[in-house]
């Protein structure tokens, strides 16, 4: 009986709307914006009632706010069939012939390129009819050919206002925007900060879900020194695009700066989340926690960096760091030379391999690895300070070489300190003599 109930209540629901009604609905619909809702509830009360004109006429309406002329005129033919004697549907029927003629005296215009007199045609339009998002759109597009972006835009926005289903108009917005973008881009690139920063706040002007811009001046925010800034705009990036992992990374790098390392962790494991395969967010997770000397956590999150990319020299580097500070030098040196060799140029792995190879007392090798961290940075004191302990090698190698290595270090002032320390050592070694 419940069943047969059910079955009643919604065939009693279905009777109940009648072809005035779906019309009714379907017109109010139409006034709220919602096109798609109103097409369903007109074609309903067609279904309903073939013959009836009225729905006819407003589905003309509908399809004329999408911007289908073909289906306009196919109803509105239709209504006139129905009810021949309705003057106000001839009516309709010379007014869309109007706008039609209209419409193709802008695109000729466009074409010829006269742009002012195409955007009068449109305008006229509008005007005219003032649900026509086409219109609206075709005035944009007038404006993007003059380069007159904004108004583009202005207009472009208009035709969504009106078709919130108008993908033209979406993409042509996403258009300008994208241009305004590389404008931003082109201004970063010249070291023009403030070009680019301007460049990336229209973007936003003209579309504000466009994250990628919020990243962008969260980058610039961020090497002006402002990281709280940044972090602002990555985390107005990743509200606009969850799944952002390189926005995770950033954010992360910032926090790190000021002190968040908490904060850092967390949004490092959002992105490796999000992108389990990150090899950086994994390399700079593994170096927050050698700084926090929990050198277990450290090597089982460096393990997986190079687990998902074997070819990830920083991650072998940070290994090596991370076993040279426990002084575990005989596996530091096997991460070190397979972080040099992956990346040649990086003058800190040589470095770091010079450090371990000293410590194992290997000078040959200190002094190899010493001297490409100076060809890499002719100007790093560590290198130096490295290769001089190396040629002194405790008493065994050349004064000449050690003296000469290390008063390069001593040119570095942050070196300078240690310089003097191992050059004392080499000139007055009975001072160090156990």
């Amino acid at each position: 009986m419940q069943k047969y109930l059910i079955q009643f209540i919604l065939f009693s629901f279905i009777s109940a709307q009648t072809p005035d009604i779906l019309l009714q609905n379907g017109l109010e619909m139409m006034n709220n914006g919602d096109l798609v809702g109103a097409q369903i509830s007109l074609e309903e009360a067609l279904q309903a009632d073939p013959t009836f004109a009225p729905a006819m006429i407003a589905l003309s309406k509908v399809h004329l706010r999408n911007g289908d002329m073909q289906k306009t005129q196919e109803f509105i033919r239709k209504a006139i069939d129905a009810d021949p004697e309705n003057q106000e549907f001839r009516e309709e029927f010379e007014r869309l012939n109007e706008i039609n003629t209209l419409m193709a005296d802008g695109q000729r215009n466009m074409q010829s390129g006269d742009l002012s007199a195409a955007f009068e045609s449109y305008r006229v339009v509008l005007e005219k009819f003032p649900y026509f998002a086409e219109a609206a759109y075709s005035m944009g597009l007038v404006k993007f050919r003059e380069k007159d972006f904004k108004n583009a835009v202005e207009n472009f926005k208009n035709a969504l206002e009106l078709n919130q289903l108008h993908e033209n108009a979406r993409t042509a917005i996403a258009n300008v925007a994208k241009k305004k973008f590389n404008e931003g881009n082109d201004s970063y690139r010249r070291r023009d900060l403030e070009g680019a920063l301007g460049a990336y706040d229209e973007v936003l002007v003209i579309d504000e879900t466009f994250y990628q811009a919020h990243y962008q001046i969260g980058v610039i925010k961020s090497k002006m020194g402002d990281k709280s800034a940044a972090i602002v705009h990555y985390l107005k990036a990743l509200d606009i695009a969850p799944d952002f992992y390189k926005g995770f990374y950033a954010m992360s790098l910032s926090q790190k700066a000021i002190g968040d390392n908490d904060g850092a962790l967390l949004s490092l494991e959002s992105a490796v989340d999000i992108h389990p395969g990150y090899d950086k967010a994994y390399g700079a997770m593994g170096n927050i926690y050698i700084n926090k000397k929990d050198y277990d956590k450290a090597e089982s999150i460096l393990n997986t960096a190079i687990q998902v990319n074997p070819n990830y020299a920083k991650g072998y580097l940070s290994l090596g760091i991370l076993f040279s500070e426990q002084e575990q030098f005989d596996l530091a040196i096997p991460n070190l030379e397979m972080a040099t060799s992956l990346d040649k140029k990086k003058y800190m792995g040589w470095y770091r391999l010079a450090i371990a190879y000293n410590a194992q007392g290997d000078c040959e090798n200190a002094k190899r690895a010493a001297r490409e961290c100076t060809d890499k940075k002719s100007n790093f004191g560590g290198g130096w300070l490295e290769l001089g302990v190396a040629e002194w090698c405790k008493g065994r190698g050349s004064k000449r070489a050690a003296e000469n290595a290390l008063e390069k270090a001593r040119n570095d002032r942050s070196w300078r300190k240690s310089a003097e320390y191992e050059l004392d050592k080499v000139r007055n070694p009975a001072k160090y003599q156990k």
